[in-house]
C-alpha cells in the first residue's frame, strides 16, 4: 500500500476517535515518528503497525482494507447500547491475508499478533488455529535459540494449544510443540539450579590463607 495512504487513514481513524498524537503514542513511539507516518514520508513496520491499530481499536487488516472510510464511519457513532457497531467479522479474511504474507516473510511477531486478533467465533478460526500453531512454534524455537527460556516456554504452550485447535488439529505440530516444551522446561529447571548451587556456595564460611597456615 502507498505511504501517503496508509498515513492518511491512520489519521482519519485517529481523528475518528478524537485522540491527540501523544494520546496514540504513549511510550511507544515518538510524536514525531506519528507525525512522519500520518504525513507519509515513514511507512511503520508491522510491529508499529499493529500497536497504532490497537489504540485506534481496529483490526490492523482494517487500515488496509478497500472500504476503510466505512469503517472509520461506524467508529463515530454509538449504537443503542452504547458500544461500537461490530465491525470486525468482515475484516477476518484480511487480517488472516496480512497474516499469512507476514509469515512467509518471516515476521513472526507482526504473525502472531494478528492472528490473535481473530476472534474464535470467526469463520477463519480454523485457519487462524493452525497458522498460529506453526507461527508459535517458530517463534518458540527463536526464543529458546536466544536463551530466552520463560518466553519460549509460553510460546510453546500457546504453539501446543493451537495445534490442538479446529479442523486443521496438527498432531506432528502438537508433538514438536511439546518436545521444546520439554527442553526448554529442562533448561529452566537447570538454570535454576545452577543459581541455587550458587547461592548455597556464597554461604559458606570463607576459610583465609593465614588461618590455614
Amino acid at each position: 500500500m502507498d505511504a501517503k495512504l496508509l498515513g492518511q487513514r491512520i489519521k482519519e481513524a485517529r481523528l475518528a476517535k478524537k485522540m491527540t498524537q501523544n494520546e496514540v503514542v504513549g511510550s511507544f513511539i515518538t510524536r514525531n515518528m506519528l507525525s512522519q507516518i500520518e504525513s507519509g514520508s515513514a511507512v511503520p513496520s508491522m510491529k508499529t503497525l499493529t500497536y497504532l491499530a490497537k489504540v485506534l481499536d481496529l483490526p490492523p487488516a482494517a487500515l488496509l482494507q478497500d472500504n476503510f472510510s466505512d469503517t472509520t464511519e461506524q467508529m463515530s457513532f454509538e449504537n443503542t447500547e452504547g458500544t461500537l457497531p461490530p465491525s470486525s467479522a468482515p475484516l477476518d479474511p484480511l487480517t488472516f491475508f496480512e497474516a499469512k504474507k507476514a509469515y512467509l516473510a518471516a515476521d513472526d511477531s507482526g504473525a502472531y499478533a494478528l492472528l490473535s486478533s481473530i476472534p474464535a467465533d470467526s469463520p477463519l478460526a480454523d485457519e487462524a488455529a493452525a497458522l498460529s500453531a506453526k507461527t508459535a512454534l517458530r517463534l518458540a524455537a527463536s526464543l529458546y535459540e536466544a536463551g530466552n527460556f520463560e518466553e519460549a516456554l509460553e510460546m510453546a504452550k500457546n504453539a501446543e494449544t493451537a495445534a490442538s485447535k479446529g479442523i486443521y488439529a496438527s498432531l506432528e505440530l502438537k508433538s514438536q510443540a511439546l518436545l521444546l516444551l520439554s527442553d526448554t522446561a529442562a533448561k529452566l529447571a537447570n538454570a535454576d539450579k545452577n543459581r541455587s548451587a550458587g547461592g548455597h556456595l556464597s554461604d559458606e564460611p570463607q576459610t583465609s590463607h593465614e588461618e590455614n597456615s
